[in-house]
């Protein structure tokens, strides 16, 4: 069977049989592979990361559009559910075990979303801003990336954007998750923080971390449509890695109230 041919036939079931399949698969395949015991959940004992060593501080602007007091409130329940989340060497950080699914019953609150590669609304909208600002911290702090989905089009110009064009992690519960190993040989920890205007984020170790430093390539399509963006990261020994190589569409296609 095709991929469009699969693709089209996944989307014709209910959303919520879609999601079950989904979450059902993907801890089948957490147990096969090891990786579920090796994943941070939220029963996790939190640290006050802030007595050690802070390795990297990132901050990036909320900006105001639709829907922006619900994503305000979003990214405040995530930034608490992730704070103080420690990772011993070899665990794996993953958002969705951490944060859980987002609910009304939980608390989440409407924000802009994209689903199917349209721009819309959703419960828990506006949570991959704090999900793409963890995966630039994981990149930055030299942490392994196990799972990471770039969004399927750019809706910022550059006076709107908040990060980089590939640093971007989209999350969708039950399809998409960011996940992020520790490969150091010491503990490091997350900490958010949440204002009217800014997010913060900042990683702690145990010893000393060398930052990683991070280089974009954005190539513009001819015709304007598209555009592929390449992320290489160089630790500090010198070494080169070509982490993402995405193609984004360009512009939003429209939005519903």
């Amino acid at each position: 069977m095709n991929v469009g041919l699969r693709m089209r036939l996944r989307r014709a079931l209910p959303e919520a049989l879609r999601e079950r399949i989904a979450v059902s698969r993907r801890a089948l395949r957490d147990r096969i592979s090891g990786a579920g015991g090796l994943i941070v959940g939220p029963s996790r004992v939190r640290v006050d990361p802030r007595g050690r060593t802070e390795a990297l501080r990132l901050t990036q602007t909320i900006r105001r559009s639709q829907n922006w007091q619900g994503k305000l409130h979003n990214l405040r329940l995530a930034a608490r559910l992730l704070d103080g989340v420690a990772l011993a060497p070899g665990e794996i950080f993953s958002f969705w075990a951490l944060v859980g699914r987002p609910t009304g019953a939980r608390g989440f609150a409407i924000g802009r979303a994209i689903r199917d590669d349209r721009l819309g609304q959703d419960v828990g909208g506006g949570l991959c801003q704090i999900s793409g600002l963890a995966y630039e911290m994981g990149l930055r702090a030299g942490l392994a990336v196990i799972e990471r989905h770039p969004h399927s089009r750019d809706l910022y110009d550059e006076a709107t954007r908040f990060t980089p064009l590939g640093f971007d992690a989209t999350i969708v519960w039950g399809h998409k998750d960011l996940r992020l190993r520790n490969a150091a040989s010491h503990a490091v920890a997350f900490a958010f923080e949440v204002t009217e205007v800014d997010i913060c984020g900042c990683v702690f170790a145990d010893a000393q971390i060398a930052r990683s430093e991070l280089e974009v390539e954005r190539e513009d399509a001819d015709d304007g449509r598209t555009r592929m963006v390449r992320v290489r990261r160089f630790s500090a020994s010198g070494g080169a890695e070509l982490v993402s190589e995405d193609v984004y569409a360009v512009g939003a296609t429209g939005y519903h109230e």
